[in-house]
């Protein structure tokens, strides 16, 4: 089969779409079965474009402009032409958007649509960017042949704000990055928590400091647990909303028992959550949650909460909370810190939901998706 993909976010995202990206072709041409035909403005960030070339069935189409208008209209206009040169058995847009006029190319056509938050949170957002993404998602929606979403939740909030087909709309889950699945060495555990200062025992939470990741219950559920021999560990990019949330950090009177590390690189990531205690994921609302995931694959304890899809993420391998109730949080890790028996069910519990979202498993869902379309 030989599929095409809008590649932009591949070359240009390192985090979340893009990680999405770039596990979905890789998985699709690891087994040599699939031609996949990658279209992108820009050549983009050097390792992550080589990193899908190692496969071999893999290759990119570029615009011959050269001008950063002429590349923004290639991708959302012009390149249907070079869609239609290459003879593709279908084109899939990987992030809730599909080129304008991609009905003319006569093939068929699949979008993944990760969230619609922008709709469900619009304040969370600038007024441009809501305005982008929603007309640019709502086209798709309409567009496209069928559509996948990334969780039930997902799903759910493409039936009720765009009043799409239920029948349209398959749920195909995404996996984690496989080094999550390595065990690392304790040699290398403990040389990353040097690096950054941490003690021996300490819980962990990996997300981009904004309110939806809501950073405030946590802290506030650490202020009421009484144990700073275990401090958290924020590991997020530097974000405007961090000096704030300094400043409530202090304000609780927990300093000491918080650390904010900035740009932490992806190879240390492993390493953190395996020598953590538990991993703690408290946004109010996402599309899936692959930091979940991230922790069951990293064989710890993972706290969540309620809400949106972090339940269809984890499985039986989390503890789930109201995510504004920050005693129920504080009473969950001292659950987990202290009950080995707990512990124990969690592991065992995350290890088969972690079956749902093996490479063989996501392979076998894309392909009966894609078969559905041909």
């Amino acid at each position: 089969m030989r599929i095409g993909f809008d590649a932009k976010k591949i070359v240009s995202n390192l985090t979340g779409i893009g990680n999405y990206s770039r596990g979905l072709v890789n998985i699709l041409s690891a087994d040599g079965n699939d031609e996949c035909v990658l279209y992108t403005p820009k050549y983009g960030d050097d390792r992550c474009r080589r990193e899908l070339l190692e496969n071999g069935n893999v290759r990119y189409v570029y615009p011959s402009a050269t001008s950063s208008i002429g590349r923004h209209w290639w991708r959302n206009h012009g390149m249907i032409n070079d869609i239609r040169k290459d003879c593709l058995d279908l084109f899939h847009g990987l992030s809730n958007e599909l080129p304008f006029g991609i009905s003319s190319a006569d093939i068929p056509t699949a979008v993944t649509i990760h969230d619609l938050i922008f709709l469900r949170y619009p304040n969370t957002y600038d007024l441009l960017s809501r305005l982008i993404l929603e007309r640019k998602t709502r086209y798709a929606c309409k567009t496209a042949t069928r559509i996948i979403a990334i969780s039930e939740q997902t799903k759910r909030d493409i039936i009720d704000f765009y009043h799409t087909d239920p029948d349209k709309i398959d749920v195909v889950y995404q996996g984690c990055n496989p080094a999550f699945y390595h065990k690392e060495s304790p040699e290398k555990i403990r040389r990353v928590r040097d690096e950054y200062n941490i003690p021996e025992r300490y819980m962990l939470n990996v997300g981009t400091i904004e309110d939806r990741k809501n950073h405030s219950t946590i802290v506030k559920a650490l202020a009421r647990l009484n144990d700073p021999e275990i401090p958290l560990v924020i590991v997020s990019k530097h974000t405007s909303l961090q000096e704030k949330l300094e400043y409530e950090i202090q304000s609780l009177g927990i300093t000491d028992r918080v650390r904010i590390i900035n740009n932490v690189t992806f190879d240390r990531l492993p390493a953190l959550y395996q020598g953590s205690q538990a991993a703690i994921y408290f946004s109010y609302f996402e599309g899936f949650g692959i930091p979940v995931l991230e922790g069951l694959a990293s064989g710890v304890p993972v706290i969540a909460a309620t809400g949106s899809c972090l339940e269809e993420a984890g499985g039986a391998g989390a503890i789930y909370c109201n995510p504004f109730a920050p005693d129920e949080l504080a009473d969950a890790m001292r659950q987990v810190l202290s009950d080995r028996n707990l512990r124990q069910q969690l592991s065992d519990g995350g290890k088969e939901h972690l079956k749902n979202f093996s490479t063989e498993t996501l392979r076998d869902n894309l392909r009966k998706f894609y078969n559905r379309l041909i």
